[in-house]
């Protein structure tokens, strides 16, 4: 008797037009028989007589929809244990091949809406000769805040928001250029790159600032700080009001800085296009939190 070896589980976002899903793919030797159980946010998939070719662990996902998949062994089979942040239809297909794959898509409808006609204006601290904080080795705080900004562009694009950089080049910019094109641009939200530098290379973690004359700015300073650290495991340095921002007027503003960059550690991390991803996800999943928690007291 052939017997169903999982060989491997991951998860992904697709920007269908319109119709964006995050995918759950399991990869497995033959087909199984998919047996589901549904709670209200939890979709187990029992794999019937199936076996583990790989470590049974929870994997942490976090793309804004799906937290974690746990994957169990059991006598009757294998189990993936998916936890949604908020319900959401979903459905199973099967894709033949070497590997087979069971899919499991979810709707992001809901987010989808979620970020409908916000207006983001995002800003890569420092340029030009205003070089920011310089890492141990090389790495210059004006280009990798540019990545950030960069990064979190790319990863709204797909949804209906607009965007805006407030620099698009290495230049200067003034503190009020860049808070005066937010006002321009009714921006509904602000948000500023920065990395953290001190003499003391062994000073890490991650830090986020807040506009304090913004209602509930705190909070969301305080959800995306939690959500980046979530994404990128670094210590937190906590939150903070920044002054700077007070240009603003009572638009929610954060200044982000979610590295050190004279940290030895930290700035060897700027070096992977990957944390810049996660830096923009861990963004918007505390976006996602606020807004779901102004939805829910009003």
């Amino acid at each position: 008797m052939n017997i169903s070896r999982i060989t491997n589980v991951w998860s992904k976002v697709y920007y269908n037009p319109n119709r964006p899903i995050s995918r759950v793919v399991i990869e497995s030797t033959i087909p199984f028989q998919p047996e589901v159980k549904e709670e209200l946010l939890e979709l187990t998939i029992l794999a019937q007589g199936a076996r583990a070719n790989m470590f049974c662990e929870t994997i942490e996902v976090y793309d804004g929809l799906i937290e974690w998949i746990r994957v169990s062994e059991h006598p009757q089979g294998v189990s993936f244990g998916i936890k949604t942040r908020y319900p959401s239809p979903w459905q199973i297909t099967a894709e033949p091949g070497i590997p087979h794959r069971t899919i499991i898509n979810f709707s992001r409808d809901y987010l989808f809406h979620l970020f409908a006609s916000k207006v983001f204006v995002i800003d890569p601290g420092h340029g030009g000769d205003d070089t920011g904080g310089k890492g141990p080795v090389d790495l210059l705080e004006k280009n990798v805040t540019m990545s950030m900004a960069t990064a979190l562009q790319e990863m709204l694009k797909p949804l209906p928001c607009k965007t805006y950089l407030t620099r698009t080049g290495d230049y200067s910019l003034s503190q009020w250029a860049r808070c005066n094109l937010a006002l321009k641009k009714s921006a509904g939200i602000f948000i500023s790159f920065h990395t953290f530098y001190s003499t003391d290379t062994s000073v890490e973690g991650t830090a986020v600032k807040y506009n304090p004359r913004a209602p509930s700015c705190e909070r969301l300073a305080r959800f995306t700080l939690e959500e980046v650290i979530r994404k990128i495991k670094r210590s937190s340095r906590g939150i903070e009001p920044d002054p700077q921002l007070c240009h603003l007027g009572t638009i929610p503003a954060l200044t982000v800085e979610p590295v050190v960059i004279s940290n030895w550690v930290e700035e060897g991390l700027l070096r992977n296009p990957t944390l810049y991803k996660k830096i923009a996800q861990g963004i918007i999943n505390g976006l996602i939190r606020f807004w779901e928690e102004e939805k829910r007291e009003k």
